[in-house]
């Protein structure tokens, strides 16, 4: 049997582990919305649809993005790789579809093979 001082101690536990999760937990919560400064300073806008709006043509600048053609070689072993995972999510989804209808194979062979 447990101990009263253990059994306090899990209680204050739990209760400590509810607080920190009920504290984090503001998915729902609507928290107002700040009050407007009375000097607010407007900055022109230099979004796409800022510049889109005004007619400029926006470059992006694509320059952290490395590409280049793949080998043969890589195509081959890249499609050798694909072709292994998808067999095996194949036999998975076969097994899967084959465990789930057991029970109705069973019914079946009770329904039909019983006196």
């Amino acid at each position: 049997m447990i101990s009263s001082n253990s059994n306090r101690l899990i209680k204050v536990s739990l209760t400590i582990i509810a607080t920190i999760f009920l504290s984090t937990c503001n998915a729902f919560v609507v928290t107002p919305a700040p009050l407007p400064s009375l000097t607010t300073t407007t900055t022109p806008s230099t979004t796409a649809s800022y510049m889109a709006k005004r007619g400029k043509k926006v470059e992006e600048d694509l320059s952290f993005i490395e590409s280049r053609d793949m080998t043969r070689e890589e195509m081959l072993e890249l499609n050798k790789q694909n072709e292994e995972i998808m067999n095996m999510e194949l036999s998975a989804m076969t097994g899967f579809s084959l465990i789930l209808s057991l029970p109705l194979l069973y019914l079946c062979w009770v329904a039909f093979f019983s006196e």
